[in-house]
């Protein structure tokens, strides 16, 4: 039998998140193991007899959890004699996809994510800047209108902030981009469910709910208005700077 077993595996296994069904933690048990181990494409793991007996679950809760490797390309299952389950040989594009679901069992913490964002705010805004239409100039303006209403509030303020940035991002042609931009985002916002995500983006000299700020979101809707590159890319250099 080929089946990765650790020492450590049903340790970690036990140790699932409150929030994670027993399906689920079986699931990120096996991703687990084929990252650590760095298991190759056609690794056999083993038979499903082999992971009942792994996990201790019942074949319902393994099923399930199957379900969800074969739908994210993780596995595959071969029947007959040698058969089992199988490492699927994933595409870069699923391996890219599979990689952000991750992030959060690897421990990502909402400022390195931010930093990522910041990143590909000059590309997002570069698109918008030449791809608006005057529906998105009309989004942009209800939401800047909301954001101002409750800028002030510390968690209603900060959560119409990104709801303005996933519009702008919406705007980009480059699916790559527009994707890639707008899962961060929902990963971002879906760790403010369990902290406060203010506390996580207490940066020295960062005053999220400042006047200069809402100014800042502003000045990046009219540069996006204006059509002029150039001009997006100040308002995004004011956009950044801390303190305002």
């Amino acid at each position: 039998m080929n089946t990765p077993r650790s020492t450590t595996s049903t340790a970690t296994f036990q140790k699932r998140r409150p929030s994670q069904s027993v399906a689920d933690g079986v699931v990120a048990e096996i991703e687990a193991i084929i990252s650590r181990d760095r298991l190759p494409a056609g690794h056999r793991i083993g038979t499903k007899q082999d992971l009942y007996e792994q996990f201790g679950v019942a074949p319902a809760t393994l099923g399930e959890a199957m379900r969800v490797l074969r739908g994210r390309g993780v596995i595959e299952v071969r029947p007959g004699p040698g058969g089992g389950i199988f490492v699927a040989n994933q595409s870069p594009l699923i391996r890219l996809a599979h990689s952000v679901l991750q992030l959060r069992e690897d421990g990502a913490t909402v400022n390195e994510v931010v930093g990522v964002l910041d990143a590909l705010d000059e590309a997002v805004v570069h698109d918008a800047v030449l791809n608006r239409s005057d529906a998105d100039l009309a989004a942009l303006d209800a939401l800047m209108t909301e954001l101002a209403a409750v800028w002030h509030d510390p968690i209603e303020g900060l959560h119409c902030n990104w709801r303005l940035h996933r519009r702008i991002a919406e705007i980009s042609p480059n699916a790559v981009l527009r994707t890639f931009y707008l899962n961060l985002v929902d990963y971002i916002e879906s760790e403010g469910a369990e902290e406060p995500i203010t506390a996580s983006l207490d940066v020295p000299g960062f005053r999220a709910n400042s006047e200069e700020r809402l100014a800042a979101h502003r000045d990046l809707v009219e540069a996006i208005r204006s059509g002029d590159v150039e001009l997006g890319r100040r308002a995004l250099v004011r956009h950044r700077t801390p303190g305002h």
